[in-house]
């Protein structure tokens, strides 16, 4: 790990340096793309508490161009860190940054209409995924069973299969979970799109 990783100002400032050609105004708006994707990041990580005051604060004194970069830059952060979740963990990472848009909207109602789309959707796909793995555990259950019982009888000693386990199970679930993940998927990517031709 001798490399840093470099930031995306280092980045631009590097490839603008061998264009050349970049203008006094282009490296303005790579800093204030910088700090945006930095407070985005922060509250993310739940490093600060007055996120909307930041917000506020970054907003102030810029020109609409430099509004609409801040905006791009938050929002598209924020995009990023709403996925379908595997675990609950990740269930409340994606909360944590719709609470984010949440409050980058909050003076445009229609946003918020959306916003409980997302949250819906996310928290169906969880609830669907684990009532239709549960619904298959139990059906295999019932054919492993049969198996644990003629296996405890012949070898005379109780014989215990992990249902999860079974290949069997795993090619049905991973051919089940796939087509559930691109349904949803799909569904998730249309709203995030209209997020972003909100500020695009």
């Amino acid at each position: 790990m001798a490399e840093e990783i470099k930031s995306t100002l280092e980045i631009a400032l590097e490839k603008a340096e061998k264009l050349g050609k970049a203008s006094k105004e282009e490296l303005q708006l790579l800093e204030i793309k910088e700090s945006a994707q930095r407070l985005a990041a922060k509250f993310l990580k739940k490093e600060i508490s007055n996120f909307e005051e930041e917000f506020q604060k970054l907003l102030e004194g810029k020109n609409s161009q430099q509004k609409k970069v801040i905006l791009q830059s938050i929002v598209d952060i924020f995009l990023k860190n709403i996925i379908l979740p595997k675990t609950e963990y990740q269930l409340n990472d994606s909360k944590k940054a719709m609470e984010g848009l949440k409050i980058v909207f909050k003076k445009m109602p229609e946003s918020s209409r959306l916003t409980q789309q997302v949250e819906k959707l996310l928290k169906e796909y969880y609830t669907h995924k684990q009532a239709i793995y549960n619904e298959l555990v139990k059906k295999f259950s019932q054919g492993v069973s049969a198996i644990e019982e003629a296996l405890s009888n012949q070898l005379g000693a109780e014989v215990k299969i992990n249902v999860e386990d079974h290949p069997q199970f795993k090619e049905e679930w991973n051919k089940i979970k796939e087509k559930l993940d691109e349904e949803y998927a799909r569904h998730l990517e249309y709203l995030k799109n209209l997020y972003k031709k909100i500020v695009y």
